[in-house]
């Protein structure tokens, strides 16, 4: 089947880094930048949370608009935004014929909370109005589509950390089949407390003598279409998906399907494993998926020592997904470096190394892997 080329035009992002990507472009290239951890809960510490601290809408929305989103909406929005201003006005592609998609870990949590606390504490019939729309995954997208006036498809995909991969593969994919002319393929996560203290509740959290999972807040967003419109800042050459049998809340007990998303991505590409330069590391500080990325490269590199693209400082989400994709576009385009550490299970076997700062890659893979077995990749190339 011959597939139209697929071009990343411009990108959004908020992050803990900041507010815009030349936050996150900073943040990348400071091999020491951490970000500020921790969320409140009412009745105990803090629990280690990536959040975007200082966001705030005043310079993006205006205060009629904010005040009906919630935060996950607010987020998506201003990286929207961000990513549609590099368009200029009017957009180079019909609004109508603009899409969406979008994913995310979590977005609703805190609105179906106070829904909830309402019903069940006190009087169902006081349930929040205004709360109500947003308790639901698909709100964010549906409210920035409403927001900017996008008239394509709309969806959302709720499928934990590969929410944000599966967003770009299907947006790809809506161009195959002529369903929309431009796309915004974005990522979301809020922070919320209840959702922290239930992953520290299981045990992935920094439980004692083990690594543990730092979740991150934010939105990632970025503008995909084929062959007219602006200058691109990447190709998205390939792409694919593979499943294993997995229980909900665990990884798979081996890479096959992993290590068959990324073949299958790159061979799509038109090309080698050696073709590629870099990976994004899918390391979120769980030693499980450390076991199973030492696997996929062992076998799709076969010997090779790839540089490692590392955004696992932001912290774990499906928004970390489009932010992969995102700091992949901006690597082979040479408008960003990325020089966080290679993960300490990669270096310790030799099998990696820090991305070349001072040689632009041509080509680099970003897999994802999600607890349930969920396997995905995408190849990013110079355009």
């Amino acid at each position: 089947m011959n597939r139209r080329p697929v071009f990343i035009r411009a990108a959004g992002a908020v992050t803990a880094a900041g507010t815009g990507v030349d936050a996150l472009r900073r943040a990348m290239a400071d091999p020491q930048w951490t970000p500020v951890l921790g969320i409140d809960r009412p009745d105990g510490s803090s629990l280690p949370v990536a959040t975007c601290g200082d966001f705030n809408t005043r310079d993006h929305l205006s205060p009629l608009v904010a005040r009906r989103l919630d935060r996950p909406a607010r987020l998506l929005a201003v990286a929207a935004r961000e990513a549609l201003a590099q368009l200029g006005d009017p957009l180079p592609w019909e609004r109508p014929r603009f899409g969406l998609t979008a994913g995310t870990s979590n977005a609703g949590t805190s609105a179906l909370i106070e829904v909830l606390r309402v019903v069940f504490l006190g009087d169902p019939d006081e349930a929040p109005p205004a709360q109500f729309p947003s308790s639901v995954a698909n709100a964010p997208a549906s409210q920035v589509g409403i927001l900017e006036k996008l008239g394509g498809p709309n969806l959302t995909f709720a499928e934990k950390q590969v929410g944000g991969i599966r967003a770009v593969i299907e947006a790809a994919r809506l161009f195959d089949r002529s369903r929309a002319d431009a796309m915004l393929a974005c990522g979301v996560d809020e922070a919320n407390w209840v959702n922290a203290e239930g992953y520290r509740r299981l045990g992935t959290l920094r439980a004692p003598g083990r690594a543990g999972q730092v979740l991150g807040e934010g939105a990632a967003a970025l503008v995909l279409a084929p062959e007219t419109g602006p200058a691109p800042l990447a190709r998205l050459a390939g792409w694919a998906s593979a499943s294993s049998s997995a229980l909900p809340w665990q990884y798979p007990a081996d890479a096959d399907a992993l290590v068959r998303a990324c073949r299958e991505a790159v061979a799509m590409a038109g090309l080698e494993a050696g073709d590629i330069d870099c990976f994004c590391t899918l390391a979120n500080g769980i030693p499980a998926l450390d076991r199973l990325e030492t696997e996929l490269v062992r076998k799709v590199f076969r010997g090779q020592r790839p540089g490692v693209i590392n955004v696992a400082p932001l912290g774990e989400g499906a928004f970390a997904g489009t932010l992969r994709v995102l700091v992949a576009a901006f690597a082979v385009g040479g408008n960003g470096e990325a020089r966080w550490p290679v993960p300490a299970h990669l270096a310790a076997e030799h099998l990696a190394s820090s991305a070349d700062s001072a040689r632009r890659p041509r080509h680099v893979l970003v897999p994802g892997l999600a607890g349930g077995g969920s396997a995905v990749a995408v190849v990013v190339s110079r355009p």
